[in-house]
Parts: structure tokens; sequence; C-alpha cells
């Protein structure tokens, strides 16, 4: 679906929320789900009788106007959702027993069929090598035989995962689904990253020896059970057959808790919140309001940070302090470490996510170290932190060919290499990527892709690019000798904010009125607080292009060279690229960082000389866009991004353990001898000059 989370649960709140008494179409401006909050509109479509089994039962049918997307809904004499099409999404929900809703066009001759009758088995355990059990949920199809088997796991308890375990099920395969070490209903102690490559390994040899097994497993899941798929892929289990990874991280030091030596302040401390709050498995939804009640504005501005724990957990944690204690890429994050050996790893993998997921280096990185492998599925759209297709970011329409049935795919994929199925989903192309505002795909065999052409973007200024008011600029020209330097002052006391966490109004007065008009008041009021930050502040420079007189396209990798020299022994450096249109809206697509000490190694910790003028590189994601006519692209620098990262305080002390902080005078160089730039993958498409 378009909004992770919109399940069927939500979707019959939005039913019971029908006022009946006034009837017609009707608009609800403030619907809440865990990814989003949505202006929801519902109509009734009026009762009729469908075919079900043997019988003919009478079902009410809605329509859920989503942005973007519409949904068909049908529900029960007892209010029950039994079935939900959306259409423009090539998906469905389909409640067990009423397969008979299914479009025709959604079944295909060579896809794996809903023919299997499923029997549950709950709490497993399984041992591991040293002794630990994890329970485990085996969905069995009934019947005679040996199936092949995909194993999900997950921190997040494994009873959200019925609905997969089912679906596949259905399908003939056997699925695994199992608590994280430490986690739910599995024994031993949880400890984030640390266990799973063993955990992973062990489960998969387990599952691959059973007598209802082929002895072929696959894995499927997304985020953290994206992640534990390439742990347990590093040390190549003889019965691992495939992984799907959906917006699966990279090593822990490339994303979260630590990216490039920043640390992710508000990403760690918030999905540390929501594991010790056992969030995931409460369907009332009060654990997470709670969660969203805190003050977490207020009190992530507290030094020494971590002792963050305290204040938002309510108590001492000890993964959030292993994680401060070890800042660098040292012994103690080699087992949660992946990526240097990937290169043994032979097996098919299809790599999923979006240019706006947030653990989206992943698909980067995690791609890259698998480079020369056969059979490397990548697919990139213009999606956030979802393994489903949509076509909306934001306010941004991307139309509907934004929309593919990855559903379908990830079942194909599953039936060509775990069943032997001839599908020819090995014969297409490898890597398909969306071009947001051409709004169309690109396919290849390679990331990036072939015709790319890797171009410069130079910083440029009259030495003045403080602000967007400042005469800072993005040239395609290399810089001439003596350009001078912009320089600004970065105060760890006063942090350069996060402009895209705009924290929005505390406070609603509950009447119809604000019901009605808070989310577009919200909306205009994000666009002007990420504007006023750019224009007001002095710690930020900022250059832009002129506006665009012929349409520009990039899409694949983006990376940045910066040569920098400050007055403190250690500070950060940010840069973010966006999009700005004629009416000053501002689009943002990436964003790098990097601590100064780790510029050499994230292994190593190497001071600054003050004064001395470094060069580091910066990895700024990915991203597909065409950027109009008249449109501009904005680089931004600064040195901090509060509260996302924590503060460098600047000091070359330990930056997540102490109070004390000084300012530093930031220089940022662009000259003939010190070239910064931005490194796009620009492509020309076939409709391009």
């Amino acid at each position: 679906m378009l909004f992770e989370s919109f399940s069927p649960a939500l979707m019959r709140l939005a039913v019971d929320a029908y006022d009946k008494t006034v009837g017609g179409k009707q608009t609800l401006p403030l619907f809440v789900v865990p990814s989003a909050v949505l202006e929801l509109t519902i109509e009734p479509m009026g009762e009729a009788e469908h075919g079900i089994g043997k019988t003919d039962e009478l079902l009410a049918q809605w329509t859920l106007g989503l942005p973007g997307v519409d949904v068909s809904v049908f529900v029960d004499g007892s209010g029950k959702v039994v079935f939900a099409d959306v259409p423009a999404q090539h998906g469905a929900y389909v409640r067990e027993g009423y397969e008979a809703m299914l479009r025709p066009s959604a079944v295909a001759p060579l896809l794996s069929a809903p023919t299997f009758e499923v029997s549950v088995e709950t709490n497993v355990m399984v041992a591991m090598r040293d002794g630990v059990a994890l329970a485990t949920d085996l969905y069995k199809p009934v019947g005679d035989g040996a199936f092949p088997v995909i194993l999900i796991r997950t921190p997040y308890g494994k009873q959200m995962s019925e609905l997969e375990g089912r679906y596949y099920a259905r399908r003939g395969y056997l699925v695994a689904v199992q608590d994280c070490r430490g986690r739910f209903a599995s024994e031993g102690v949880w400890e984030p990253f640390m266990n799973e490559p063993a955990d992973g390994y062990d489960t998969i040899e387990w599952l691959g020896v059973q007598p209802w097994s082929t002895g072929k497993v696959g894995m499927i899941g997304a985020s953290y059970v994206g992640w534990v798929q390439w742990w347990a892929a590093r040390d190549r289990p003889p019965h691992l057959a495939t992984i799907i990874p959906n917006v699966a991280p990279p090593d822990p030091f490339y994303n979260i808790p630590y990216e490039y030596g920043t640390f992710f302040l508000l990403g760690a401390i918030w999905w540390a919140d929501i594991l010790e709050a056992e969030a995931t498995v409460d369907v009332s939804g009060e654990a997470m309001r709670k969660i969203g009640d805190k003050k977490y504005a207020l009190l992530l501005q507290h030094l020494p940070v971590i002792d963050l724990d305290e204040l938002l957990l309510g108590k001492q944690n000890k993964y959030w302090r292993d994680w401060i204690a070890h800042p660098n890429n040292d012994e103690y994050w080699e087992p949660a470490n992946f990526l240097e050996r990937l290169g043994a790893l032979d097996i098919p993998v299809f790599n999923q996510s979006g240019w706006f997921d947030g653990d989206g280096i992943g698909s980067k990185l995690n791609t890259r170290a698998m480079a020369g492998h056969k059979l490397q599925k990548l697919v990139l759209g213009a999606w956030g932190h979802t393994d489903r297709a949509g076509r909306m970011i934001g306010e941004r329409d991307f139309g509907p060919d934004a929309i593919i049935d990855l559903q379908r795919d990830y079942l194909r994929w599953f039936d060509h290499f775990l069943k032997g199925v001839d599908n020819g989903i090995d014969r297409e192309p490898l890597v398909s990527i969306f071009v947001m505002g051409s709004n169309l795909w690109l396919h290849g065999d390679t990331y990036p892709l072939p015709q790319t052409q890797p171009t410069k973007l130079y910083l440029s200024s009259g030495g003045h690019a403080n602000t967007s008011n400042g005469d800072g600029a993005l040239v395609f020209d290399a810089p001439a000798n003596g350009a001078p330097s912009d320089v600004y002052v970065y105060d760890p006391g006063d942090p350069t904010p996060s402009p895209e966490l705009y924290i929005g109004a505390e406070d609603l007065e509950e009447t119809d009125t604000v019901r009605e008009f808070a989310v577009e008041e919200e909306k205009e009021r994000h666009r002007a607080y990420y504007a006023s930050v750019d224009a007001a502040r002095e710690d930020i420079l900022v250059y832009d292009t002129p506006a665009l007189e012929t349409a520009l396209t990039f899409a694949g990798p983006v990376e940045a060279v910066l040569y920098a020299s400050s007055s403190a022994k250690d500070t950060d450096w940010f840069m973010r690229l966006s999009e700005v249109d004629a009416k000053g809206a501002i689009f943002p697509l990436v964003e790098g960082k990097i601590r100064a000490r780790f510029r050499e190694s994230l292994k190593t910790q190497t001071m600054l000389e003050p004064g001395t003028v470094y060069e580091y590189h910066l990895d700024l994601w990915q991203t597909g866009i065409t950027i109009p006519v008249g449109n501009t692209l904005r680089v931004e620098v600064a040195s901090a991004s509060f509260p996302s990262f924590s503060r460098n305080l600047n000091t070359g002390g330990h930056n997540e353990t102490e109070t004390e902080f000084m300012s530093a005078t930031q220089t940022i160089w662009h000259d003939a001898k010190y070239p910064s730039h931005v490194l796009l993958p620009v492509i020309e498409l076939p409709n391009e000059p």
C-alpha cells in the first residue's frame, strides 16, 4: 500500500467513523496511521450480494480516498473488512475464504496460486548453537510432500507477520516467522545487531533439514527484517537460496546508529524507545501515542547525550550506552558488519528501496558490495521506507507509473529461485530506477546505469554565501584561481536545525473548524519554516544554480567533495541537495555528512590541525529526478542538523558523553586548488535535447 501500516484494521476504523446520520461523501481530515497523518475521504457505494464459495453474501462497499489512490473496501454484516481492492497499485487485501473477490487479472498462469489450506504451529522453539531457543511460528501448506521455506526474522513481534505467513503458505511455501533473540517469546537477551548473523545462520540450517522442507530457504522482510537477511547471508549458510531485503540498512556505521561518524541521535533513541515499549505489537496505538507525547524536541537538547536513555526510556539502556561507548568502527561492531564480507556470497538478491527511504543508503552500499555477482536485482522508486509502491511523497504526485506490483515480483522471484518456475524474471533487466518529474522508469543491468554521465556541479560565491539571501552559486564551470572562500561560525549552543523537522503546532483546539484546516495549515507552516531556516541562519551556506534553461535529469548515486578548514580539532560537515521551484518551495533530495575525525577511516580517529584545509568525501546517497526549466538546484552546507544528529561539541573530546563545547569558525573553499563540488549522475533521456 501507499502508506505503510494502512491495514484492514485501519480501514475498518474509517468505516466506523462514518456518520450515517449525515450520509454522502465525508472527509476525515486528520486520519492518523503509524507513518503519516492523512486527509481521507469515505463514500458508501451501496450493498450487493457476492458469490463467496457456494453461497451468496451481502457485502457493503465503500470507497476510501487516500492521497493519490482510491481503495474499494468490502465489509460484511459484522463490520469486518473482507476484501480491499487497490487497482492503481495492482494489489488487494483478501480475508481467507473470500478469494473469489479477486479480479481475474490478479491471477497469472505462472504465478503460484493460493490453492493451499494453511495450518499454523506457534512457538516452535528452535535451538541456537549456544542453547538459546528462539520462538518460531510455522505456517504450513496442508498437503503431502516437502515445500520450499521462506524465513522472516523480526524484533517487532512475529504475530505481526501473520498476513505474510498465510499469503505465502497458501501459495505453496512453508513460512517460518521468528522472534529475534530476547524479543517477545524468544529466549536470550536482546542486543540489536550482534546475534543476528549466528542466529540467522542456525535457523536457516535447521529449516533446511526438516522433513517438510525441500532444502531451499529464502528470506524476505523490510527494515530491520531486511537487515537480518544480510547478516545471515554473510556467513553463507548452505541452505540459503535467495534473499529479498527490503529497505535494508548497510553496516551500522553508515546509517544507524552512526552515519560516517555522526551519531544519528533522533533515529537511534526513537527506535530504542519503540523497541523498549514493544509498541509494534500494540494494535491499540496507545504505546505509540505515549512515545509521540514525549517532548523529544526539548529533551534532545540535553547534554550529555548518553543520559537521554534515562530521560526518554526511564532507565539506563545497555545497548544505547554500548553504541555511545564505541564511536569508532572497532571490534565491538565487528559482529554487525557484513559489507566487506559479501565478496564470497553468491546467491540471487532482490534489493528494493526508495529515493526517500531513511535507510536508503543500504540499497546503494549493499548493491555496490555485491557488484559483479550474477542476478543482483535492484528496484528504486519514488517511495519512502516501505516495501510497497506508491505515487506520492508529501504533496508531490509522481503519477500512476510510479506504482508497480512489487508484491507480485517478490512472489515471482521466490517462484523462480525456490521452486524453479521458468517465469522469466531472471532474464528481465536487473536494475529499475524511477525518474521523478519525468515520471518514468529506466532499466539496465548495472547500477549506476551504463548511460550515466558523472557531472560536476561546483560551489562558487563572492565570499558571502551565508543564507539563501547570499551570493552563493552552483556552476558547471570549474572555479578560477583566487576565488574567495566562505566563512561561518558554528555554535553547538545554538546548533543548526534540521529544517525538515518542523514539529508543528503543539496544541490544537478540538473543533471541527480546526480539524478541517489543520492539515493545510501545517503543510504551509512546514514550507515556511524550511525557507525561513535557509534565509535566517548565518551558519548555513547556500549555493543555487540559476533558473535552469533546459531540463536536467540525474538518476543514481550522488557524491560530493568538500574542501574545508576549521578552527576546531574536530567538527561535522553536512551537505544537502534540494530542488527549489519558481515560487521558492524547497524539495529536499539527498543529504550527506561526515565527522571530521573520521575523514581517513571509520576505524580510527585523526584530529584536525586547526586552519588546515582538508578534503572530505561525502556520500549523498542516491536520487532520480528531472529538474524542469525554471527551477533551480540548491546545495546547503552546515556543521549540524539538529536534532536529527547529535552536535559535534568541537572540542575533540567524546561528543556524546561530555557537556563542554566551543564555537568553531568554518571555512569552505572553492577555487582552482580546492574545487568543492557535487558529482551528479546525469542521464540524457530520449526526449531531452
